[in-house]
């Protein structure tokens, strides 16, 4: 029992000293929390701060009292209007700041409900594009916006295969983007990039305008073709004019008909530059030069086919292709360079050339199909004393390094040409490109159904493959076209 109420007396006397702790513990937090507050109160810049605050609070009562009055005494009101619309001036300014407020509120409201719309997203489709220009590695497979019937006399087809050429390699590295900028009117509902490459397609007809003119119907086979400051067509979908449309050739597929629409145009461009047809061609000695290419495998058999003579260079491992189409004479540089002034210095290393010095031959007409770096200048001692060269790629365009002053005149010059082409009716020329109508597409496909032209198709991709096509194409491994199906 003792040790019990000794326990107990312990317990009593610890709670005792923690509510005496506690206790202390309150009154020095009372006490500091007391001295705290006077020294806020007392602070001269709480006193400022409540100072200013009453000041204020004086202006608005004074402010409203006096509108109360004016409002009590209309001859005030008047008064005041008077001094405002005192002379022409004053008046002049009120106006304007009365037009620059109801400006501002309208435009706000506009703004904000523009904002606040619901956006639908438009559909999409597959395509292969380019997303920034700098490199062709760039170009990928990306979503694209459907296409849409801009005029009564568009069609719409739905691509089975489109072809990849060097010109897309060229537009992925910035080829014509300030002329393509100009015309196209890229705005945020139509963005310039992901921007769609492929320069050539064969599809079905899914569409035709209401005021179509070209007798196409739904479910017609067709092929088309598009220039460099156009969007490409190597996409599930694609929009064109019907007069930039033709009827795909029967005796080939999608894969072929891709593969010859625009490098056909090319060469028919190339062989009226050079005067060559039917009837001009018999007799005639023409060097192809890199005859392995889509518009050198054209030219090959054309000039062939209308008794020319065809003396073709092309690279080792594709001379057993070029030789199947015709070639009476091969020359290979499997060992040249294609660096600047090359054949001016290294002579000595260039099979090409010392087999042209070899055979002293000269040349009726010469074709280059391939952009090249160095100078062609040296081939003009091998040609006849009427020969001529023919450059049938594409042209460098100076618009493409212009700087903001200069695009703003060349902007004024395009927008200027623009109208007089729709004034009188006819198509501008912007930079010597190929007339990709359907008239040169209805001579192909004649030159198909005849048996006089075949087409040569190197690689088939699927558009998941698109970065390796354009590195095929954009290497010197290739012969004929690539390919990108849709299928």
């Amino acid at each position: 029992m003792d040790s019990v109420k000794e326990a107990y007396v312990n317990i009593q006397v610890q709670t005792n000293m923690a509510q005496e702790a506690t206790t202390r513990f309150i009154r020095q937090a009372s006490d500091e929390s007391r001295n705290m507050a006077m020294r806020v109160i007392h602070d001269p810049t709480l006193n400022e701060l409540k100072g200013q605050a009453e000041n204020i609070w004086q202006t608005i009562i004074e402010i409203l009292n006096r509108m109360g009055e004016t409002i009590k005494a209309p001859n005030l009101i008047m008064e005041q209007l008077q001094i405002i619309f005192r002379d022409e001036i004053a008046r002049n300014n009120t106006y304007f700041v009365l037009l620059g407020l109801g400006t501002g509120i309208v435009s706000g409201c506009m703004i904000g409900i523009w904002l606040a719309r619901k956006t639908i997203s438009n559909p999409i489709m597959k395509s292969v594009a380019c997303v920034c220009f700098s490199s062709t590695d760039n170009v990928t497979l990306c979503k694209t916006n459907l296409p849409h019937l801009k005029s009564n006399s568009d069609v719409l087809v739905r691509v089975r295969a489109a072809s990849i050429n060097r010109l897309d390699v060229e537009i992925a590295n910035g080829y014509g983007k300030t002329l393509r900028r100009i015309l196209q009117n890229y705005h945020t509902g139509n963005p310039e990039l992901p921007l769609v490459v492929g320069r050539a397609c064969s599809g079905v007809v899914e569409n035709v305008g209401k005021d179509s003119k070209s007798g196409l119907e739904i479910g017609d086979e067709v092929w088309l073709a598009a220039n460099f400051y156009e969007t490409g067509l190597a996409s599930q979908l694609v929009v064109a004019h019907e007069s930039r449309i033709g009827r795909k050739p029967y005796l080939i597929g999608f894969e072929g008909a891709a593969s010859l629409c625009y490098d056909g145009c090319v060469a028919i461009g190339a062989l009226k530059e050079a005067k060559l047809s039917e009837n001009t061609t018999l007799g005639k000695k023409v060097l192809i030069h890199d005859a392995c290419s889509p518009v050198g495998c054209v030219l090959l058999q054309l000039i062939k086919k209308w008794g020319g003579h065809v003396v073709a260079t092309c690279h080792q491992r594709s001379s057993p292709v070029v030789h199947a189409l015709g070639a009476d004479e091969i020359i290979c540089f499997a060992n040249d360079s294609f660096e600047p002034n090359f054949y001016e210095k290294n002579i000595e290393q260039s099979t090409f050339l010392n087999e042209l010095l070899s055979r002293q031959d000269k040349y009726d007409i010469v074709f280059f199909t391939t952009k090249l770096n160095y100078s062609t200048k040296f081939i003009n001692r091998f040609l006849s004393p009427r020969g001529i060269v023919v450059h049938a790629i594409e042209k460098p365009l100076p618009s493409d390094s212009y700087g903001i002053f200069m695009r703003m005149f060349y902007r004024f010059y395009v927008n200027v040409k623009s109208i007089g082409s729709k004034i009188t009716g006819s198509s501008p020329n912007w930079a010597d490109e190929p007339h990709l109508c359907h008239n040169n597409l209805d001579t192909l496909a004649g030159y198909i159904n005849d048996e006089i032209l075949n087409t040569v198709v190197d690689q088939v991709y699927n558009p998941h493959e698109a970065e390796r096509a354009v590195a095929h194409v954009a290497s010197d491994k290739r012969i004929g076209s690539t390919i990108i199906t849709f299928r």
